[in-house]
């Protein structure tokens, strides 16, 4: 199907001899050092699709989620080989404020009037995008947006809902029960999910017919062949054991009951040697600990290697609509200790038979106490998750699942 065009900026002549329908992927943030899960899935959606269709990425110029700084700059740009366009975002968020009044709004019946006024400093608010959007539609056969939490999906999806595809990474957690929420899902003509968990969720939790969706998943690519670790963190390690937590340190993501709970194994084990790598932004106090090393961001390839040389992916985020980490640990044959107060990571162990789960600190240092007595079940455990990966998780099949349901809507 050919795309429909509107008027065309003059930077399209930069793309030339594009074809196939025209598809505009709308997420908060975008670039190779944004971490975030729903930004890793839109590119990686964007790139695999790009052969088939014209994609273009609609985002902000913003870098960090908490302020929403402006740091990139507006307007059109390629990342690898996918058509990007920026906007900026018209006021950066203020994050004390922000967090008090989502302790208010968290923490008590909060008026629609509270709520809205809640989804206007979450952000981020771009008016230029919004603009384009309402302008431009009818030059895209179709949108596809990632998450339902931020003002870009928020205030973006209900302007195009005809051509609307929402992909929610969606997870038990305070924000999405707000009631202003209710409207965008009905609003998406089809939902993209990522496990059958966020599925079930979802249409539980906004009353949705079954029809209105799909568990379409995300792919896996092999990782980066494995280089050097920073001569810091080599020596810091010493040649012993450890176990790795990869992306953003932050409450949200459990990195606060993780590291109390590491700590506190430490205490009951003094003999132990094992330690605790925290790979990622750091978006609270790690502590000053010797068994503790925060290197912050480490390259493809010193991750590779940081994975191979654990003796476990640990994943302590109760909010998950997919672990990428455990998907990463998995391709290099390693175990997962997962949070087991999250639906969607008890299920990808159970399906993969490819980790263990705790819900307490009593079942954390049962398992973590296994995983570093008994190789065989490490090696078994990374195995079957291997085997997994391999199965449910290739790009082949999960982007043709993205691009049927999104040509769905384009046709309509």
């Amino acid at each position: 199907m050919a795309a429909v065009r509107g008027n065309p900026d003059k930077e399209e002549a930069e793309f030339p001899g594009e074809h196939g329908p025209r598809i505009g992927f709308v997420v908060q943030r975008y670039g190779p050092g944004i971490a975030g899960g729903s930004e890793q899935l839109c590119r990686a959606v964007a790139e695999r699709l790009s052969h088939r269709c014209v994609c273009e990425v609609l985002t902000t110029c913003a870098e960090d989620y908490m302020t929403w700084q402006d740091v990139l700059p507006p307007g059109l740009s390629e990342c690898n080989g996918v058509r990007v366009r920026r906007f900026p975002v018209d006021q950066p968020r203020d994050v004390a404020r922000f967090n008090a009044f989502s302790g208010k709004i968290f923490h008590q019946d909060a008026s629609p009037e509270e709520e809205e006024q809640w989804m206007r400093m979450q952000g981020p608010y771009s008016t230029a995008l919004l603009e384009h959007l309402r302008r431009e539609q009818a030059g895209y056969d179709a949108f596809l947006f990632f998450t339902y939490l931020y003002g870009t999906t928020y205030y973006g999806l209900p302007l195009v809902r005809e051509k609307a595809v929402l992909a929610p990474t969606a997870h038990d957690e305070p924000p999405v029960y707000l009631s202003i929420f209710d409207p965008l899902f009905r609003q998406a003509r089809r939902l993209l999910f990522l496990t059958p968990e966020e599925q079930e969720f979802v249409y539980r939790r906004f009353c949705l017919p079954g029809d209105k969706g799909e568990v379409v998943g995300a792919g896996m690519d092999p990782l980066s062949p494995p280089g050097e670790l920073p001569a810091e963190v080599r020596q810091r390690l010493g040649g012993n054991p450890y176990i790795l937590y990869l992306g953003r340190i932050d409450p949200s993501k459990g990195c606060g009951v993780l590291l109390e709970y590491f700590q506190r194994f430490l205490t009951r084990n003094p003999g132990s040697k094992l330690r605790l790598v925290l790979a990622g932004k750091a978006e609270m106090k790690v502590p000053q600990h010797e068994r503790i090393l925060a290197p912050g961001y480490l390259t493809e390839e010193a991750k590779t290697r940081c994975i191979d040389e654990a003796l476990c992916m640990v994943t302590p985020s109760p909010y998950e609509s997919l672990c990428i980490a455990a998907l990463e640990a998995w391709t290099r044959s390693k175990p997962v200790l997962a949070n087991g107060e999250s639906k969607v990571l008890v299920g990808q162990c159970q399906r993969s038979r490819g980790g263990l789960w705790y819900r307490n600190y009593e079942e954390f240092e049962i398992c973590l106490e296994m995983l570093v007595r008994d190789a065989g079940l490490r090696a078994s455990l990374g195995a079957a998750g291997a085997d997994f990966v391999k199965r449910q998780h290739d790009w082949e099949s999960a982007g043709q699942r993205y691009l049927r349901n999104i040509l769905s809507v384009a046709r309509a």
